[in-house]
């Protein structure tokens, strides 16, 4: 299937809302487009090797050590930095421009970027409310892992260099962390494109005792408690490794809260991995990553940590993890197939308690069935 086909299926669906009009109908559409192509087998030894060959894992964790220090500031912002010199100012100026009565510093990482980024950040050097740190490049991961190894406030958030956040953010959301004593606080988050044109998402309520479901597992428009970050961070040498907040993050926290109020402006960069890794080897990390975290959710209960992580959001990631790889082809896609099957008994054993969206999922994941586990991915 190629993404033009896959496309017009998630139009045609929401369309004609054919979620509630039986997956037959979504059947006959996903064979019509897939045009014949069926599951090319393979053991799951052979399924590694085929993905190895076309893109190897790095293996990387989440877990690691970082020092949380005395805490004397309220905020502590998290500002990674490559290739945005033409956003840069614009985003540190909304973070130091905030009216608030809580005391943030912002920590911006130089993660080796080519560009004026280095001399745009010196202009910021006389603000005692921002550290800057400079190394060689190791990816969006490296640069936040090297702002959360010294963590000094009570809590943290996420800015990327080519977004911004509005007037207020700092007040709304700590005013909501303090006030309901959350592990996370998490606000609305609107697009924005490169002409200003605002589209809305991902709208909220006050919702003072939110399901970890209410919980995007973006990294922005949220504050965290610190102690949250104390032995996790984000694996690196991955694509898609804001998956730490999904798998072990939100899972891990106690108390949760969403507010109305606009947190975050993220930009809609047609350049970006989000919208250019369609068909590329390092797609597979989707599934990588979720591996991954999955063994290191197994340490950390192994430790005596509840990580509350449930098969709903295990099922999501399935099929976002199909969505993101199937450009690679069927002889990829079915040795994805093949070790998510694996993946998914070993960490549901007894699949049970799930979304009735999900019963035909779990049923093709169970009784691995290709062709359902397709659909149910694409319609998902």
């Amino acid at each position: 299937m190629n993404r033009d086909s896959y496309l017009r299926l998630r139009k045609i669906n929401k369309g004609f809302l054919l979620l509630h009009c039986g997956s037959w109908i979504q059947n006959l559409l996903f064979k019509l487009c897939s045009k014949g192509e069926s599951f090319v087998p393979m053991s799951a030894e052979d399924a590694e090797r085929l993905l190895s060959e076309k893109h190897p894992d790095v293996k990387s964790s989440a877990l690691c050590e970082n020092n949380i220090t005395s805490q004397d500031v309220d905020l502590q912002v998290i500002v990674p930095v490559y290739k945005a010199e033409q956003f840069l100012k614009k985003c540190l100026d909304s973070i130091l421009n905030q009216k608030t009565k809580y005391k943030f510093k912002v920590v911006a990482v130089n993660d080796g970027s080519p560009d004026r980024c280095g001399e745009i950040l010196k202009e910021y050097e006389s603000d005692d409310r921002i550290v800057i740190y400079t190394q060689e490049n190791k990816g969006h991961s490296g640069a936040r892992n090297t702002a959360l190894k010294d963590i000094f406030a009570k809590y943290i958030t996420f800015v990327d260099s080519d977004d911004e956040i509005p007037e207020g953010t700092i007040e709304a959301l700590m005013d909501a962390a303090y006030k309901y004593d959350a592990d996370i606080a998490q606000g609305t988050l609107d697009e924005k494109t490169l002409d200003g044109v605002i589209s809305h998402n991902y709208k909220h309520d006050l919702n003072t005792n939110a399901a970890k479901t209410d919980i995007k597992g973006f990294p922005v428009a949220k504050v965290y408690r610190a102690s949250l970050f104390k032995d996790i961070c984000f694996p690196e040498k991955y694509w898609f490794e804001d998956s730490n907040v999904s798998m072990l993050i939100i899972p891990r926290a106690k108390r949760l809260v969403t507010i109305p109020n606009l947190a975050y402006y993220y930009t809609t960069n047609l350049g970006s991995i989000t919208h250019t890794y369609y068909g590329k080897p390092k797609t597979i990390d989707s599934f990588y990553v979720t591996r991954a975290l999955l063994a290191d959710q197994q340490k950390l209960m192994e430790k005596g940590e509840s990580i509350d992580y449930s098969i709903n959001k295990m099922f999501d990631q399935i099929a976002i993890n199909w969505q993101r790889s199937f450009g690679l082809g069927l002889e990829y896609e079915s040795a994805i197939f093949v070790l998510t099957c694996e993946m998914f008994k070993k960490r549901f054993p007894n699949p049970s308690a799930y979304d009735a969206k999900f019963t035909e999922l779990c049923k093709s994941l169970t009784n691995k069935d290709f062709d359902v586990y397709r659909r149910e991915c694409a319609f998902l």
